[in-house]
């Protein structure tokens, strides 16, 4: 027996239990393929972007998880995909496009809520996503 054949027969493989569901890589590209039709009707409906839209996600998720308004501070932290120069970028583009509006000034810093048209935007997504899972499903014969 060689040295590598010898180390080998030493070593146990793990298995791994991170991946341990019955998901094929089709599946998960199908799941992918639905989030991006499901984010396709706000995006063009609205004119914003993939970003924008996730962005906006994060901010209303906030607001629901913590019943309050959400500063720059808040997104950085709970989305913590973007640094602040984006933070700033999103936050100004929203505004621009009446997405979100400044709520309230505390000691100096700007906190964020969602307007009645980000709200339809986070309606629309979720209509969006339902929509896709159940043609999804019926094509595939998937019941939940």
């Amino acid at each position: 027996m060689n040295k590598q054949e010898k180390e080998t027969a030493e070593t146990p493989i793990i298995q791994s239990n991170v991946l341990d569901y019955n998901i094929n890589a089709t599946t998960i590209h199908y799941i992918l393929h639905n989030l991006f039709r499901g984010l396709k009707p706000p995006k063009r409906k609205y004119r914003l972007s993939i970003n924008e839209i996730i962005f906006l996600n994060g901010m209303y998720l906030y607001c629901k998880h913590v019943n309050t308004c959400v500063s720059q501070d808040a997104c950085m932290k709970f989305i913590g995909y973007y640094n602040y120069d984006k933070i700033k970028y999103y936050l100004g583009s929203l505004q621009e496009k009446g997405m979100v509006q400044v709520a309230e000034i505390i000691n100096g810093y700007n906190r964020y809520k969602l307007t009645q048209a980000g709200l339809s935007v986070m309606n629309e997504l979720n209509d969006g996503f339902e929509r896709c899972l159940y043609d999804w499903c019926n094509k595939y014969n998937v019941e939940l």
